[in-house]
């Protein structure tokens, strides 16, 4: 069986069965997020979530490398793999204190930071850039623009969620796109299978998460998510003899990131504070011109597999 398909089947087995037990333990022991002025829920809703995709796609990895042929794949670009799973465990772990006990956006943001440094220390980062104008190295540029891509990427699922489904529903897509830019590009290994442990994790939880949501994944699944995503769009920019242009990346995410981007034009142009919430998101937007959260969904839904389609088409 091929690494990506065991990986894939096997995240979403764990997710489909984990959930529940997440959920279960959540309501419990009142691990909630209470409904508030500048949320969509009208009822509390257990939380973590994002602890059943988390496990869910270690697992999914754990199968690919039991499946792998022998010297081929995961273990053949252990720097890698040992960045992704270090990296995850560290971003797990930030959202879970966020979701428990709440942080500051300064401090969150000095986490996630400390995270992505961690990231591209270990092996993942953006070397060089190509396109119709060759290839440009980016030398001493590699470590900080890596870095703030991680972070930025990581926030922007995060500010999307904000609707039942709506940031895995996107972030599921990104991964499909993702993982069809790295196999025309030739992918390697290692990318597709950690882009199919990661599908088939947000695969397995998303029934539980679509509206009305019976469970949240919380900061820690969408800042999880947000990593996983910008270490794949790194990824298929930078393997093979010829990466996709930097752009595809950007159009596979463009949704989330405009969404971000205008966030923080309005708050900076306003004079509000940068990190302070609103609802004037795109989702809420949507809601507050007439549209049903299901519909809001669905069309945001359509907006970024669009996106994902243009970036396939155009990566190489």
């Amino acid at each position: 069986m091929p690494t990506p398909v065991a990986a894939l089947i096997v995240a979403f087995i764990a997710a489909v069965l984990l959930t529940p037990l997440v959920r279960f333990l959540a309501k419990s022991r009142g691990l909630l997020d209470e409904p508030a002025e500048r949320k969509i829920h009208d009822v509390a809703i257990p939380r973590l979530g994002g602890i059943a995709i988390a496990v869910a796609f270690y697992m999914g990895l754990a199968a690919a490398l039991i499946v792998e042929s022998p010297g081929a794949g995961l273990l053949g670009a252990s720097n890698q793999l040992v960045a992704v799973l270090v990296g995850v465990a560290l971003i797990v772990c930030v959202g879970i204190v966020d979701d428990l006990f709440g942080m500051r956006a300064r401090a969150k943001l000095s986490a996630q930071t400390a995270v992505a440094i961690v990231v591209v220390l270990l092996g993942i980062s953006i070397d060089h850039l190509d396109g119709p104008w060759g290839r440009i190295a980016l030398g001493a540029w590699s470590i900080p623009l890596t870095v703030v891509w991680f972070v930025l990427v990581m926030n922007a699922i995060n500010l999307i969620d904000g609707l039942d489904g709506l940031a895995p529903g996107v972030a599921l897509i990104g991964m499909v796109a993702f993982y069809l830019i790295a196999s025309v590009g030739g992918a390697t290994p290692p990318i597709a299978a950690v882009v199919a442990a990661a599908a088939g994790g947000v695969l397995g939880f998303l029934p539980f998460n679509l509206y009305p949501a019976s469970i949240i994944m919380g900061d820690t699944g969408s800042i999880l998510l947000g990593l996983l995503l910008a270490v794949a769009g790194v990824a298929v920019t930078q393997s093979g003899s010829v990466g996709a242009a930097p752009w595809a990346s950007l159009l596979v995410l463009g949704l989330p990131l405009a969404d971000t981007a205008w966030a923080i034009i309005r708050r900076a142009t306003s004079g509000a504070a940068i990190f302070a919430p609103d609802k004037r998101h795109l989702h809420h937007r949507l809601l507050a011109a007439g549209l049903s959260q299901r519909n809001a969904m669905l069309l945001l839904w359509v907006i970024s597999a669009l996106l994902g389609l243009a970036a396939v088409l155009a990566a190489h």
